[in-house]
């Protein structure tokens, strides 16, 4: 008899298939696959700084690969627009999970003198993700320029601790750390102090993805002597990002704590 080898290897195919079947009683076993848990960076919104933050200064967290956001601030100081008032803008793309570059804006509107207008840029490198015992850390450097002229430079580390399973209403607590360099060549202040700024804060998260947030820093002399914080509340739901704060940024001049709003979107590609 002449041997038909495709046949052959059909029918053992399925000869094999049916001894399967019936060894398992007929059901197949599925071994699920877990979907992979978001990465939690601890990432904050627009900062008085302007890159994304708790308050003030700009905290560790990157962009994710490929992520888009855009977003909107403005600072009253003493709770007045009178006689002048700070508005920000942040325009950020993650190249990489670890790697995000952005567009920086800052106006301040005058009664008195004249108004100004600065532009710059973000570049933040990730360089330890927040696992086991080790902190997250990134560094980063920004700048403006136009009618303000400065150079910043900036570490910062983020932790989490995440409560229970993160069932209830505290699902975890985050603390930030930081130092900062300004090096400001032109600007409204006459004080172009060049001594760091180092800062800490923590921020509270709740359901819905609300964050509340509280942050302190060593005085900035380039913007007075009084001690800088501030507290409040994130909305972080990504397709809107919403900051309601109140801060002493330590500035001759506010005497209060002052209010500060932010809004933005942020999409993924």
């Amino acid at each position: 008899m002449k041997l038909n080898i495709p046949q052959a290897i059909l029918s053992a195919v399925i000869l094999m298939g049916g001894f399967s079947v019936q060894a398992g009683d007929s059901k197949a076993i599925v071994t699920p696959i877990e979907a992979e848990v978001p990465y939690e960076a601890g990432r904050g919104l627009l900062t008085i700084q302007r890159p994304s933050g708790v308050v003030i200064n700009p905290t560790s967290a990157t962009l994710p690969q490929h992520a888009f956001t855009a977003q909107y601030c403005f600072f009253l100081p003493n709770n007045d627009s009178k006689p002048w008032m700070t508005h920000g803008a942040m325009f950020a793309y993650g190249v990489t999970d670890w790697l995000e570059v952005a567009g920086l804006f800052t106006a301040r509107t005058e009664e008195i003198v004249d108004d100004y207008i600065s532009g710059g840029v973000l570049v933040r490198a990730r360089i330890l993700k927040d696992e086991g015992f080790v902190p997250q850390f990134s560094v980063g450097y920004y700048s403006f320029h136009g009618d303000i002229e400065s150079y910043n430079a900036f570490a910062a580390f983020y932790k989490r601790l995440p409560i229970g399973d993160e069932s209830g209403f505290v699902k975890s607590v985050g603390f930030h750390a930081g130092i900062r360099e300004t090096w400001l060549e032109d600007g409204p202040t006459t004080d172009k102090s060049d001594r760091p700024v180092g800062y800490v804060a923590m921020e509270i998260q709740l359901p819905a993805r609300l964050y509340l947030v509280g942050e302190v820093s060593t005085d900035d002399k380039d913007l007075g002597d009084r001690t800088p914080y501030g507290f409040g509340i994130q909305w972080r739901a990504g397709g809107i990002n919403i900051t309601t704060a109140f801060t002493e940024l330590g500035a001759n001049g506010i005497t209060e704590p002052s209010f500060f709003f932010g809004i933005g979107t942020q999409y993924a590609f």
